[in-house]
């Protein structure tokens, strides 16, 4: 299943929950509407089910923060018997506890969120004395083989008590076994503070040329195109990830995802609630198979690179169905 601009559906992100035990100042809680509600188990594997079928490949599990489902092993092990490979982003507060049983349910591999290994910015930047947990859940899902663990870490000016902060995850990564993903802070209307944002905002070209100094490049990953790096200054290589998405038209052009919503609505793109496709009526009628397969392709039809550049190619209509514009944003020259 391909979009208007030619882009395959292959992944599909859900949040199970908008609840969160930290207070991170870059949290953009996937760019979601506020909402309380949070589909079941079972309407999870309804929705999951029915992407498998029109062709996803993998899905990955996140929040708010996922971890505080009670539910989250009987979700993991419902989606990973229907065939994808199932992935979860995570705080890690919980993994010490967590990571083996979600391995023996059929999770693959994890992103643990560290915003500093300094105690003191990480407090500062999440409002929890959590480091420590962090790094005991970091290093259980390490030993419970969900590899690979990948550290986001998001580039941020300003706040940082350590005056070696990439130097020392390199070398945590390396003691652990673990890649770090460095992602550009983004801008989600609604979600993020336009204050904070233009505070704190770090453009990733800087701190990539320094992650960059002693590394080589070794190719890309498919999804948005992000670079991929070795880091060897002098002990065994440590894989380094972009994730560089603001203003950037070929990362939007390489996106193959749509995110399902904790509250049940389809939606094709981080950064606009724009095109919407409400998936809880469909679940709770009698035989939602077929409108299912339906929703999704309503989805993708209406999905839209956020991004756009000279090259970004302009498929007719200019608008969806019912006249609302395209959540389309042109990147300065």
């Amino acid at each position: 299943m391909r979009d208007r601009y030619g882009r395959p559906f292959t992944d599909l992100r859900v949040s199970l929950t908008q609840r969160c035990n930290l207070r991170c100042v870059f949290c953009h809680m996937e760019g979601q509407l506020v909402s309380n509600e949070e589909l079941t188990a079972v309407e999870i594997e309804m929705v999951v089910r029915a992407a498998v079928r029109v062709g996803v490949e993998r899905v990955k599990l996140t929040g708010g923060e996922p971890t505080l489902r009670s539910d989250l092993v009987e979700i993991v092990g419902r989606i990973a018997a229907l065939g994808p490979e199932v992935s979860m982003t995570t705080n890690g507060l919980r993994m010490a506890e967590l990571a083996v049983p979600l391995r023996n349910a059929g999770l693959s591999r994890v992103n643990i969120s560290v915003p500093s290994l300094d105690p003191a910015t990480y407090r500062e930047l999440t409002g929890v004395d959590g480091l420590a947990k962090t790094v005991a859940g970091v290093r259980a899902a390490v030993a419970a083989g969900l590899a690979p663990v990948k550290l986001n870490v998001v580039a941020l000016a300003g706040p940082s008590a350590d005056p070696h902060p990439f130097e020392r995850l390199v070398a945590f990564a390396r003691e652990v076994g673990a890649w770090i993903q460095v992602i550009e802070f983004e801008n989600v209307s609604g979600r993020v503070d336009p204050e904070v944002y233009r505070s704190l905002h770090s453009e990733l070209g800087r701190l990539t040329n320094e992650a960059v100094r002693s590394a080589f490049p070794t190719g890309y990953n498919r999804l948005h195109h992000r670079p991929r790096y070795a880091i060897t200054d002098g002990g065994p290589p440590v894989t380094l990830e972009v994730v560089q998405p603001v203003e950037n038209p070929a990362f939007c052009m390489s996106c193959e995802r749509l995110r399902v919503t904790s509250d049940g609505h389809l939606k094709g793109c981080l950064m606009t609630n724009a095109g919407l496709v409400d998936l809880r009526p469909i679940l709770r009628t009698p035989a939602p198979e077929a409108a299912l397969a339906d929703a999704f392709a309503l989805a993708v039809e209406r999905r839209r690179p956020f991004f756009v550049g000279p090259d970004t190619p302009r498929p007719e209509p200019s608008a969806f169905s019912d006249g609302t514009p395209l959540p389309m944003v042109p990147v300065r020259p």
